[in-house]
This record gives C-alpha cells, sequence and structure tokens, in this order.
C-alpha cells in the first residue's frame, strides 16, 4: 500500500472514531513525527481528505479536521441529493450489468457484515462501501455532467460523523435502504428505483438531524 494511502487510512480511522474531533489542527511535521513518516505522504493524505469533507485547509492557517454540518446546512445538501440521485438511480435502472449489480451487491454485502461493536475500521470500511454504492450508480447513469454534480456533493457527504453505536446503527438501516434499491435495479424497475434513492435520502436526512438534536440535548442537559 503507498504511504499516501496508509496515512488516509489511519487518519479517517481517526476521525470516525473520535480521537480527532472537529476543530483538532493538523499539523503535518507533528503528524509525520506521530507516524514515522516523511511529510511528504502526510500532505498527499491530507490534500486527499480535504475532497472528503473531514478536512479543511486555511490560508495560513494549516488544515484542520472539518466542523460538522449544521442542521441547515444537512437539509441543503440532503435536498440537493434529492434534486439529483433519483434521477441518477431511474437513469442507471436500463443501463444495468450482471457485472454492476454483482459491484453494487458486494457493497451492500460489507455494510451488514458490520458488527454490533463500533470500531474505527468497521466504520470506515462501512463509509467507503457507502460511497461506492451511490458512485457506481452514478457513473452507471452514463451522464459525465450529472456525475460530476454528483461528485461535487458527495465529497461533503462524510462531514457527518459515523461514531459508535449510532454509527452502527446507521449503517445497518443505510444497509437496509440500499438492499431494496439494489432489488428495483435488478428487476428494471426505473420508476421504483427513483423512489426507494428518494425514501434513501430522506432517512439518512432525518437520521443525521436526529442525531443533531440528540447532541444538542446532551449538551443543554451537561450545562443544567
Amino acid at each position: 500500500m503507498p504511504l499516501a494511502d496508509k496515512v488516509h487510512d489511519i487518519l479517517l480511522v481517526q476521525f470516525m472514531n473520535g480521537m480527532r474531533p472537529p476543530g483538532q489542527r493538523l499539523n503535518i511535521e507533528k503528524l509525520s513525527r506521530e507516524l514515522d513518516l516523511s511529510p511528504t505522504p502526510v500532505r498527499e493524505a491530507l490534500a486527499r481528505l480535504e475532497h472528503t469533507g473531514f478536512v479543511r485547509r486555511e490560508a495560513l492557517r494549516g488544515y484542520e479536521v472539518a466542523p460538522l454540518l449544521t442542521p441547515k446546512e444537512i437539509v441543503q445538501l440532503m435536498d440537493a441529493r434529492l434534486l439529483i440521485e433519483p434521477t441518477l438511480a431511474a437513469e442507471a435502472t436500463p443501463r444495468s450489468t450482471p457485472e454492476f449489480l454483482a459491484e453494487l451487491d458486494e457493497t451492500i454485502a460489507v455494510m451488514e457484515r458490520v458488527g454490533a461493536v463500533a470500531d474505527g475500521e468497521a466504520l470506515r470500511q462501512c463509509w467507503l462501501a457507502d460511497e461506492a454504492f451511490h458512485a457506481l450508480i452514478s457513473k452507471q447513469a452514463g451522464n459525465p455532467f450529472t456525475e460530476r454534480a454528483y461528485q461535487a456533493l458527495g465529497g461533503q457527504l462524510q462531514r457527518f460523523r459515523l461514531i459508535g453505536e449510532a454509527g452502527v446503527s446507521h449503517a445497518h438501516r443505510a444497509a437496509r435502504e440500499h438492499r431494496r434499491l439494489f432489488e428495483a435495479l435488478s428487476a428494471a424497475d426505473a420508476e421504483q428505483a427513483a423512489n426507494r434513492m428518494r425514501e434513501h435520502i430522506e432517512s439518512a436526512k432525518n437520521r443525521t438531524l436526529d442525531d443533531e438534536r440528540a447532541a444538542q440535548d446532551a449538551k443543554q442537559a451537561a450545562r443544567d
């Protein structure tokens, strides 16, 4: 595995398990010492992670762990996804091939295998599988312009965090929703595929907003 890939995966696990909270500075020299590597692969990994939305870079300050999306931003992002992804699912349906369906099935299987114990590595694998599922459908739709539009949104999705028990619960629910969408694609039912993608995104939005409300309630309870 290339060193930049190794650093990327290590940091991603740390983001997933909460070791590096939002707002933490990510100093390249310090990280290279911690990982016993040269600064080059660390710099390359951080540049890649910036595109996922987990990391952001500010002029004169360098990299830091990105803040979580606000409730308003969550709604805006999911509404944007609702404009694009149901159409992508419908357009991918008549273009489905056995190879495409097999790849989708494997991503779902990865998410279904996430156990009851939450750890950063398992959630990293789940995140990658979730990303792959949506990216495969976007690509199979066959329109490079809508695919690029999806990619612009997809890079922001991971500012949601899959952490702890909530992460496992979300992974299992998302896997069930992916499986229902997969069944519609397999049945060559474009309308049903679009509807199930729409339901999936609405469900993901509600789960994320529920998590945000729970976090705010916990903070308020701690202050009281």
